[in-house]
């Protein structure tokens, strides 16, 4: 396997732990009161700030790794769909905020870099 299909591998791992499995952990692990605050964590704390690290990631090599923050908002709109049961046209905004930011935060990466 060549060493830039298993960084996308990689990549692609951890996107799948962090925005899939996640609010599973969430949804079935946290009792009332903490899962309404976990909820906010993971909804406005850990998953924006892992869309920037992963746009970061994609725009140090944007022609092989631009497909991520796309992977990354699609497993979360699944894995939230899937674990918290409810179809919520509101987790279809969250998803799209998610594939802003990492687009952007690719972009501005990839900006930089060329400069």
């Amino acid at each position: 396997m060549s060493e830039s299909r298993r960084v996308v591998m990689i990549w692609i791992g951890i996107t799948i732990a962090i925005m899939f499995f996640l609010p599973f952990a969430v949804a079935k692990f946290a009792s009332e009161c903490a899962g309404m605050a976990l909820c906010m964590m993971l909804f406005l704390v850990i998953n924006p700030l892992y869309s920037i690290m992963l746009g970061i990631i994609s725009g140090k090599n944007i022609r092989k790794l631009w497909h991520l923050p796309i992977i990354s908002a699609v497993a979360f709109l699944a894995g939230v769909w899937l674990f918290f049961g409810i179809q919520e046209p509101w987790f279809l905004v969250y998803a799209t905020i998610y594939l802003c930011i990492g687009i952007i935060s690719m972009l501005i990466t990839n900006y930089i870099k060329q400069k």
